[in-house]
């Protein structure tokens, strides 16, 4: 039987996961198109992107916090799919903060910097591609969560 607790505690990690999927999912396309219609447009691009990068870190912690919490109110008993889950969560969140958010950055550098919008094309490639693998790491995390 579930406690007042538990209940609480699924219905946060499952908001926070929810969170973490939709967070930063358009992001990468997003600034793909928008280096590709150039200014003025990209002006505004930071303003979209930055908050999107900021939400998807949160709700990764977030969500890594409350399937901790369950887990251990559960007795934190071996279940295989429940480990897989969390070290992908955990690559995924790894992945965001030293990779993810450095190609952001490169990104913003190249624009803010010389205004060269070529040159933030690149980075721009390698946030897609970055963003990809992490969006497999968060399907293998549900994999393991509904198959744990």
């Amino acid at each position: 039987m579930r406690t007042p607790l538990l209940s609480a505690l699924l219905f946060l990690h499952v908001l926070f996961a929810a969170a973490w999927l939709g967070a930063a999912l358009w992001m990468p396309g997003d600034v793909r198109r928008t280096l590709a219609r150039g200014r003025p447009w990209v002006d505004a691009l930071a303003a979209r992107a930055a908050p999107a990068l900021g939400l998807d870190l949160g709700a990764g912690v977030g969500t890594i916090v409350t399937g901790l919490a369950v887990w251990g109110v559960e007795g934190f008993g071996h279940r295989t799919g429940i480990e897989l889950g969390l070290a992908a969560s955990l690559a995924r969140v790894i992945l965001t903060v030293v990779a993810i958010r450095p190609a952001w950055a490169a990104v913003q550098a190249a624009v803010a910097g010389t205004g060269d919008l070529v040159a933030a094309d690149g980075p721009a490639r390698r946030l897609g591609m970055l963003a990809g693998i992490a969006h497999t790491l968060w399907l293998v995390a549900l994999a393991g969560m509904i198959f744990g």
